[in-house]
């Protein structure tokens, strides 16, 4: 496998599926899905791992470092949540940058130690580098089934209705957050742990594939879709678009819709419903709302992807696409 600077992510994880069919049968989910899994005795033994980069991920010359210790674990609990699987621990590998120091760096530890103790998820281990370089965090976390059989990408239907959690789009808009705080979502949010279990485990719901928004519903979707072998059709009245979405628009320009499918680091469940159990979908969980945007359909060799039906009931090709990380 070659690699060069002009590959994009995609290319780069598709030529990495291709070696699926030779990894051995103790594992369970291989590459292409928010968490791997091996055999282990009688049971199953999930892992995600993911890094943050300063430059990338977020800003270290502006972003309080609790924060982005905070986000480390966060965002590895949300591929934890796609899969519907408990946490039960996580390491971390820190490359550090010199002028860091040792306050902010005891700091950003505390912030990843309580983050991932307060999901059940405790931080037991790790390695740790210094250099002249930026900040990165690189953390591996272990999820169990627990019961539940993970949820997968692979497992759409045509027909089946997708659904989202939350509110999509603007994940980088600073918002007026409780008590004068300042909220930004791709530091601030909660991943969707407990949502995801309730989902899996609602009496009457059959889920046939779950992704977490990471990359933008434009990108994650199609994710489904192609291990899937499906398309889909969503419509831009459905989406369920941010206050931050909106305010990223009057920024931009761009319609708030386009903003909720391709901003990105959303961390919010997309998941796809046998339509004969869709009738058992709450409108919330615990507050978080759940709301019907679209169908899975067939997949034709000539036709798209992925269909978005416009306000004036036109559809037509999804040509924008979500955030990579390039």
């Amino acid at each position: 496998m070659s690699y060069n600077r002009a590959m994009r992510e995609w290319d780069l994880l598709h030529q990495v599926y291709r070696l699926n069919a030779a990894l051995p049968s103790s594992v369970t989910i291989p590459p292409g899905d928010d968490m791997g899994a091996v055999r282990l005795d009688d049971d199953q033994v999930l892992v995600t791992v993911d890094q943050i980069i300063d430059g990338l991920h977020f800003r270290l010359s502006d972003t309080p470092v609790a924060k982005i210790g905070r986000k480390a674990i966060t965002r590895n609990l949300s591929d934890v949540a796609a899969m519907a699987a408990q946490p039960v621990g996580a390491v971390v590998a820190a490359v550090l940058p010199r002028e860091l120091g040792e306050a902010r760096t005891l700091e950003l530890f505390n912030a990843m130690r309580t983050t991932a103790l307060a999901y059940g998820c405790p931080l037991f281990g790790g390695d740790i580098s210094i250099w002249d370089k930026p900040l990165v965090l690189s953390v591996t976390v272990l999820a169990q089934p627990d019961g539940v059989t993970p949820l997968r990408r692979n497992g759409a239907k045509p027909g089946d209705v997708i659904c989202v959690t939350g509110q999509l789009g603007g994940s980088f808009e600073a918002m007026p957050g409780a008590n004068g705080s300042q909220y930004v979502h791709h530091l601030d949010f909660e991943p969707r742990l407990t949502v995801a279990r309730k989902l899996a485990t609602q009496p009457g719901l059959t889920i046939h594939s779950m992704i977490d928004l990471s990359d933008g519903l434009a990108t994650d979707l199609g994710h489904i879709c192609r291990a899937s072998g499906v398309g889909a059709e969503i419509s831009c009245d459905r989406l369920p678009v941010s206050e931050a979405a909106r305010r990223a628009s009057d920024r931009t320009g761009r319609p708030a819709w386009q903003h909720a499918l391709t901003d990105g680091e959303d961390y919010e469940l997309c998941f796809t419903v046998d339509p004969a159990s869709a009738d058992q979908l709450p409108a919330d969980i615990d507050g978080v709302p759940i709301t019907r945007i679209g169908i899975v359909t067939e997949r034709h060799d000539d036709g798209p992807l992925i269909s978005i039906r416009l306000s004036d009931g036109t559809v037509q090709p999804l040509t924008i696409a979500g955030w990579e990380h390039t």
